[in-house]
C-alpha cells in the first residue's frame, strides 16, 4: 500500500463532506427567498399606511385600511395553514407570493381610499398565506431544541438585508421631484412619488417567488389513516385538547388589540414630525436593524433560557414605543421616534422569533402549520378590532371637541390615544406571566401521567 494512502479521503469522510455541500447548496434559496420576502414586505408595510393618508383618508378611513389588512393578513391563515399541512408548503408559499407581486403593483394605481381597501383585502387574504406556510418550512428544517435560533437567524438575515432597501427607496423618493408631504396641500402632488416603492416591491416579490421555486421540502404529505384523521381536525378540537396553546391563545390576541390601536395613529405622527423621505426610511431603518439583531439573538436566549421570558421582556419593550411617538409630536422632535424604534425593534425581533417557535412547540410535525395560522387568524381578528376601535374612539373625541383631523388640535388627540396605548400594552404584557413556561414539558407531563394510571 502507498505510504500516502492516508491523504485519501476515506468512504466516510468523502460522504460527509458531499452531505454538507448539499446542506449549504440547499440553504442558499432559503437565505434568498427569506431576504426578497422581508425587502419586499418592508417596501408595503414602511409606505402603505402614508399613501392611504396621501390619497385623502381620514382617521377613521386610515384606521379601517389597517383593520382590513390586519384580518385579511390573518383571517385565513388557518385555511392556509390546512392546506401547507396537507398538500405541502411550497404550494401555499407560491400561492402567496404570486398574489403579492401582483397586487404590490396594482396598488400606486389606486385614487381613492376604498379602491385601496378593496386592492388590500386581495393582498393580504391571499398574499399573507405565504407566513404559516414559510415557518412551517423552516420549523421541518430543524430540531426542537435548536428551532428558535434557527429560525431566528434566517428571519434576521432577511431583516437586516431590507435595510438597503429601506434606505435606497428613501433616498431614491427625495431624489424624485415630487414633494414630501409635510402639509396637507401637498399631499395631491407627493402621490405619485409611489410608484418607486410600490414597482420595487413588486419587482422584489417577483424574485422571491423565483427563488422559492428552487426550495426543497423536506414535508411530505403523510397519506396513514392517522395522519389523515389529523389532518381533519377542526379548529375547536386542536385547541380544545392543547392546554398551553389553549392558554397561549387569548393573551396573545388581547396583546394583538393593544398593539394595534396605534398602528392607524402611527402615520399621522410620522408625517407631522419628519421631513423627507430619507428620514422616513431612516426611521424604518432604525426600527429594522435592532429587529435583525432581536431575531437572532432573541433566537438564542429563547433556546438557552425559555420561550416564555423573551416573549414578556419583548412585550414590555412594544410599551415603549407609543409613549416615544406621544413625546416626539409634543415636542416635534424625529429624534424621539428615531430612539423608541430602537427597543421597538428589538422587541419585535425577538417575540417573533420566540412566539413562533413556542407555537411550533404546542404542535405535531403534521399540525405546525395550522397551529401557527390559528394563532395568526385570532391575531388578525384582534387586530382588525383594536385599530378599528382606535379609528371610532378618534372620531368621536373629534365629534366631543368640535374639531377636524385637519385642525392643529388633532394633534391633542392624537397624544391622548397614545398615552392610552401605552397603559393597554403594558397591561397586556403583564397578563403573558400566565403562559406556561415550556408546552413540550407539559406534554410530557401528561404523558407520564397517563402512563402511571
Amino acid at each position: 500500500m502507498s505510504s500516502d494512502s492516508h491523504l485519501v479521503p476515506s468512504s466516510d469522510e468523502s460522504t460527509g463532506s458531499k452531505r454538507k455541500s448539499e446542506e449549504k447548496r440547499e440553504k442558499i434559496p432559503i437565505y434568498t427567498t427569506s431576504i426578497a420576502w422581508a425587502a419586499g414586505r418592508s417596501s408595503i408595510f414602511t409606505y402603505l399606511s402614508y399613501f392611504g393618508v396621501v390619497i385623502g383618508a381620514s382617521p377613521l378611513e386610515q384606521s379601517i385600511l389597517t383593520s382590513v389588512r390586519n384580518l385579511g393578513s390573518n383571517i385565513f391563515q388557518s385555511i392556509w395553514g390546512w392546506l401547507a399541512d396537507l398538500k405541502g408548503r411550497k404550494l401555499v408559499m407560491t400561492i402567496g407570493l404570486s398574489t403579492l407581486a401582483m397586487t404590490i403593483f396594482l396598488t400606486p394605481f389606486v385614487s381613492n381610499p376604498f379602491e385601496l381597501v378593496l386592492i388590500s383585502i386581495i393582498m393580504t387574504s391571499l398574499g399573507f398565506s405565504f407566513i404559516p406556510a414559510w415557518v412551517a418550512f423552516l420549523g421541518d428544517y430543524t430540531s426542537e431544541e435548536k428551532r428558535a435560533s434557527f429560525i431566528g437567524f434566517i428571519n434576521s438575515i432577511g431583516t437586516l438585508s431590507s435595510l438597503f432597501v429601506i434606505l435606497g427607496l428613501g433616498w431614491w423618493m427625495d431624489s424624485s421631484p415630487f414633494p414630501f408631504p409635510a402639509e396637507i396641500a401637498l399631499y395631491a402632488e407627493s402621490k405619485p412619488v409611489f410608484f418607486i416603492p410600490f414597482l420595487t416591491g413588486a419587482l422584489i416579490f417577483t424574485i422571491a417567488l423565483a427563488s422559492e421555486l428552487f426550495l426543497k421540502e423536506k414535508y411530505t404529505a403523510r397519506k396513514r389513516t392517522v395522519i389523515q384523521d389529523e389532518l381533519h381536525l377542526s379548529t375547536r378540537d386542536l385547541i380544545s385538547r392543547n392546554e398551553p396553546f389553549r392558554r397561549l391563545l387569548p393573551i396573545n390576541s388581547f396583546f394583538k388589540f393593544c398593539m394595534s390601536m396605534a398602528w392607524p395613529i402611527f402615520p399621522f405622527v410620522t408625517l407631522r414630525v419628519a421631513h423627507s423621505w430619507l428620514e422616513v426610511s431612516i426611521l424604518w431603518a432604525v426600527f429594522n436593524l435592532p429587529r435583525g439583531f432581536g431575531q437572532s439573538v432573541g433566537g438564542i436566549f429563547a433556546d438557552r433560557y425559555g420561550k416564555k421570558i423573551v416573549i414578556i421582556l419583548s412585550r414590555f419593550g412594544y410599551a415603549i414605543v407609543p409613549f416615544g411617538y406621544a413625546v416626539g409630536l409634543v415636542t416635534g422632535n424625529v429624534w424621539w421616534l428615531l430612539l423608541v424604534n430602537i427597543p421597538g425593534g428589538l422587541a419585535f425581533g425577538a417575540e417573533d422569533t420566540a412566539i413562533s417557535s413556542y407555537s411550533l412547540d404546542c404542535s405535531t410535525v403534521d399540525t405546525r402549520a395550522r397551529y401557527y395560522s390559528i394563532l395568526l387568524t385570532f391575531e388578525g381578528i384582534l387586530a382588525f378590532t383594536g385599530s378599528l376601535f382606535a379609528g371610532f374612539l378618534v372620531e368621536i373625541l373629534l365629534i366631543l371637541l368640535g374639531i377636524t383631523d385637519k385642525d392643529p388640535q388633532f394633534e391633542f388627540v392624537l397624544v391622548v390615544l397614545l398615552l392610552l396605548i401605552t397603559g393597554l400594552r403594558v397591561l397586556g404584557a403583564v397578563l403573558h406571566r400566565y403562559m406556561y413556561t415550556n408546552p413540550l414539558d407539559f406534554e410530557l407531563e401528561k404523558h407520564l401521567g397517563s402512563l402511571d394510571q
